[in-house]
């Protein structure tokens, strides 16, 4: 029996449909990435202001969840494999560690918040269309700031216009990850089963990743540089002088962004105070209790130490004292680092730095009431043993006397910031360029919108001819090629950046005296227990 004409063409339809769905689902996707243990294909493609498509491959994870036993251990790499294909899909802020902005913080909505969970160690890979393993492509590798206490990979900076100034000869790969913060991140007590600095260890586990996996999206991982600004920089700082230098480092180039480190040298009775502070405020005795309690009490804890309890860390951090951030272990990092530069224990197989800070970092991170009365407090909030004589040779070496608030801001910018600068760009002399942004207000993070400007409505810059000129150093030097600022080396060569653009100089002695002071001070035990 023959079929009506109209029931075999809806049949061959229905057919058609079957057979082009089946053949979409078999196709694999040109932009797929098989890791090994998972496979990822793009989340988003966006496209810059100038029609340059980039890929986005959000919420790889590099470490496995770090709660219960592994809660303030060294991140857990042995990852299990995952079935299926990951979009990285998520609700926003859902993969952020667990962050607390205080008041003070600058970034509404977030500041007096806190937010985030425990599962949080995952990154994002940018790849210009077009990349394609093999391409070897440069790889920049971002560490996120904010005082190692709040923020992620998604916050604050957004790569998309550096990616609108790529051509065939310029193209790159972004990496950005998240760490640890505040209480998950960053306690530590001498004589407990737990690792110090395990943020920073969280950073170097997803540099690692990237050495081992960029290549699959065509990155070249000889040819990585990791960035940071603030404690994003201050962790570049420390994993410079990782076990004193023995061992070797999964990037070959590092730029450096005001490096938040408070110089502290043995710390351990706050360090005892804070602890037990913790332990009270999760109702527990024990480390044992600390990593048996519900990740809402981790949550909540963090709540309270940073944004409820008054924080007295001196800069740089927030917490009680010493708060929340970067220890001397005693074994990853022995000593100060710049005693470690010092000693020639730092890895000296970094190729090239670019080293940076902003004039007056200090204006709006620091406490200028009351002063210069109130200065020996801000003074023993990083050296609380220092003498009443140890204050006075610090405040010798500022001149503030039309403006008292700015020996605050000199005073901060020097023990915060710009000495870890100038100590790690010494360190590196003959391969580092420093710079010093100046333009006005010239305060903390300013230099972030030249870094990623985008245009004046998301970046706003005073001049943005010179943020495009900035943004093509930058370029230029993830490529290895040469740049025109000057090397650091032994004459303490610098980029002052003016709004009349890009001035090379010598770094002025009152500077260089200001931080020869501060390291002085700082080498002394008798100024830090």
């Amino acid at each position: 029996m023959m079929l009506p004409l109209i029931t075999l063409t809806s049949g061959l339809a229905i057919l058609s449909h079957v057979w082009a769905v089946a053949a979409k689902c078999t196709t694999p996707n040109p932009n797929l990435v098989d890791l090994g243990y998972a496979k990822h294909i793009p989340t988003h493609t966006n496209k810059t202001s100038s029609g340059h498509k980039v890929h986005i491959y959000k919420n790889i994870r590099f470490a496995n969840s770090p709660t219960g036993t592994l809660r303030f251990r060294l991140p857990d790499t042995s990852l299990p494999k995952v079935d299926g294909i990951q979009d990285g899909s998520a609700p926003a802020l859902s993969k952020d560690c667990i962050s607390s902005a205080p008041a003070v913080a600058p970034f509404p909505p977030y500041n007096g918040t806190t937010w985030g969970q425990e599962d949080c160690l995952f990154l994002d890979v940018y790849v210009p269309d077009g990349v394609e393993p093999g391409d070897d492509v440069p790889v920049l590798h971002w560490f996120v700031g904010s005082a190692y206490a709040f923020g992620s990979k998604d916050m604050f900076v957004d790569p998309m216009g550096l990616f609108d100034l790529v051509d065939k000869d310029t193209k790159f790969i972004f990496v950005a990850n998240n760490y640890r913060l505040g209480v998950a991140g960053w306690t530590y007590l001498p004589g407990q089963d737990m690792a110090a600095n395990v943020g920073m260890h969280d950073c170097l586990a997803a540099a690692e990743w990237t050495s081992r996996f960029i290549h699959l999206f065509g990155g070249d991982p000889e040819r990585v540089t990791v960035m940071g600004q603030s404690a994003g920089a201050g962790i570049i700082n420390l994993l410079t002088v990782l076990n004193g230098g023995e061992g070797s480092l999964p990037f070959q180039n590092a730029i450096t962004m005001s490096p938040a480190i408070p110089p502290r040298v043995n710390p351990i009775d706050r360090q005892k105070n804070l602890f037990r502070m913790i332990l009270d405020t999760a109702n527990c005795t024990s480390l044992d209790c600390l990593r048996a309690v519900p990740e809402d009490t981790i949550r909540s804890m963090n709540n309270y130490l940073i944004n409820e309890v008054r924080s007295d860390a001196g800069g740089g951090v927030f917490g009680p004292r010493p708060g929340f951030g970067p220890v001397l272990d005693g074994a990853f990092i022995p000593d100060l680092p710049e005693t470690l530069y010092r000693e020639g224990k730092f890895h000296t197989e970094l190729e090239a730095l670019i080293v940076g800070n902003a004039a007056y970092e200090g204006m709006g991170t620091s406490n200028d009431e009351g002063l210069p009365e109130a200065f020996p407090a801000l003074v023993r909030q990083i050296f609380p043993t220092a003498s009443n004589d140890t204050v006075a040779y610090i405040q010798s070496h500022y001149d503030f006397a039309d403006n008292p608030a700015k020996l605050a801001w000199d005073w901060t910018t020097d023990v915060i910031f710009a000495c870890n600068a100038a100590n790690v760009a010494r360190a590196y002399k003959d391969g580092s360029r420093r710079y010093i942004f100046s333009v006005s207000p010239a305060i903390h993070g300013q230099d972030i919108l030249y870094t990623f400007y985008t245009d004046q409505e998301a970046t706003p810059v005073e001049k943005p001819g010179d943020a495009r000129a900035f943004q093509r150093n930058l370029l230029d030097f993830l490529h290895g090629r040469d740049i025109d600022w000057p090397i650091y080396g032994s004459e303490n060569r610098v980029v002052n950046i003016t709004l009349d653009g890009f001035d090379n100089v010598q770094l002025p002695d009152d500077l260089a005296a200001r931080c020869e002071m501060i390291n002085e001070v700082a080498r002394d035990p008798e100024n830090g227990a």
